[in-house]
């Protein structure tokens, strides 16, 4: 019951994102849904009886909360557009022309979800002749998945944020302007993404003790998967570009080869016998960057915009420089206390890869910038009355 109702609920707050507005999915999705099913799953537990089934209740209840709030904002936006007085309306919004997108892109985003999870599922199939020494691989290698895809956090964010605008500027012809922007924003993701690739790359067994102790041995599996999952953070949001520019065809091609190669790696390589979820995880990283490579590639054809120039360089000294004390900090730090060494390398790290950033990882315009921001920013702190003044 629940699928139906977060399917309305993405519709409309994809409506508003079409009209550039962000607020209403930050309220719908990212704000009443996780907490409405924390708050409504603990008041049902309370109240009823504290199964799963009520968790579930919770769960499907939160959706509605997050459908109610996504239709207020489609409502409250739509009113100030003039939809009477016999307009014909746009190609893009008859019969016809939603047809031919949907019937796309409908089945890619199934194939979309599919491709995070069939090397799992081949994984389980595999494993299963091996009981519970074989479940337990595969519990391993979920852990494993879940941790590796904290790096999308900022590219499926700037995607929301950015798709919108693509359209637009797609619209309009305006490729100049389309280009500039898809470099800065794939190399701001890209830089915001770093120290969450340095932490996986350097302290893999200290984030999957997170899990529980006996999901530390699959570091080898997330320092693969890694190498694949950074590919697509590195290209940008080339998919939603694809889609905003109306290439579902192509989008949807790009998956079919994607899921292709990921049943067949994992087939291949799985196997207990061969790799196991190493193996696993080496079919997910080819997936990830066929996928990414074949839509740079697309989007170059087809849009005439590339992500990378010179400024993508002035990443690598931040980077060296946060990968380096973290790897000292991580070196000195008890082994025995992993979460004091996961928070206090990761923290050092971090720390020394954003001091870098800043000194030389940026352009001189956007350091420029920044410095007005904070200047900006600390002179309305002076002058509030909640400031230090007071």
């Amino acid at each position: 019951m629940t699928i139906p109702v977060a399917a309305l609920a993405f519709t409309y707050m994809g409506a508003t994102r079409g009209l550039k507005i962000m607020r209403y999915t930050l309220y719908a999705q990212w704000t009443a849904q996780p907490i409405g099913w924390i708050v409504l799953t603990l008041a049902f537990w309370t109240a009823l009886d504290a199964t799963p089934a009520w968790a579930s209740a919770g769960f499907g209840a939160s959706w509605a909360l997050a459908l109610a709030i996504a239709w207020y904002g489609w409502e409250r936006e739509q009113r100030r557009f003039d939809v009477g007085g016999g307009a014909e309306g746009i190609p893009e919004e008859r019969t016809a022309a939603l047809l031919r997108f949907g019937a796309l892109r409908a089945p890619a985003t199934l194939f979309s979800q599919l491709i995070f999870w069939t090397d799992f599922f081949v994984l389980s199939a595999l494993m299963s002749r091996l009981g519970s020494a074989g479940a337990g691989q595969v519990g391993v290698y979920g852990a494993v998945l879940r941790a590796g895809q904290s790096l999308f956090l900022f590219l499926t964010s700037v995607s929301l944020t950015f798709s919108p605008f693509v359209a637009d500027l797609h619209h309009r012809g305006e490729r100049e302007h389309l280009d500039a922007l898809y470099k800065q924003v794939t190399r701001w993701t890209l830089a915001a993404t770093i120290p969450v690739l340095l932490v996986l790359a350097i302290l893999p067994g200290r984030v999957l003790r997170i899990f529980g102790g006996a999901f530390a041995g699959g570091d080898d599996a997330l320092r693969i998967l890694i190498l694949g999952m950074i590919v697509p953070v590195t290209v940008g949001t080339v998919g939603f570009i694809l889609i905003m520019a109306g290439r579902t065809g192509w989008d949807l091609l790009v998956y079919l080869g994607g899921f292709a190669i990921d049943l067949a790696v994992a087939f291949a390589l799985a196997r207990p016998e061969v790799l196991g979820i190493r193996g696993a995880a080496i079919a997910q990283a080819c997936t990830l960057t066929f996928s990414a490579v074949a839509r740079l590639l697309l989007v170059r054809r087809f849009l005439g915009i590339w992500p990378f120039d010179g400024a993508y360089l002035r990443l690598l000294a931040p980077t060296a420089v946060g990968a380096a004390v973290m790897a000292l900090a991580h070196a000195a730090l008890p082994e025995t206390r992993w979460l004091v060494d996961l928070v206090g390398s990761a923290a050092a790290g971090g720390l020394a890869y954003v001091v870098a950033l800043v000194a030389v990882g940026l352009p001189r315009a956007e350091r420029a910038a920044l410095g007005r921001l904070v200047r900006r920013a600390a002179s309305a702190r002076a002058g509030s009355p909640h400031g230090p003044d007071r």
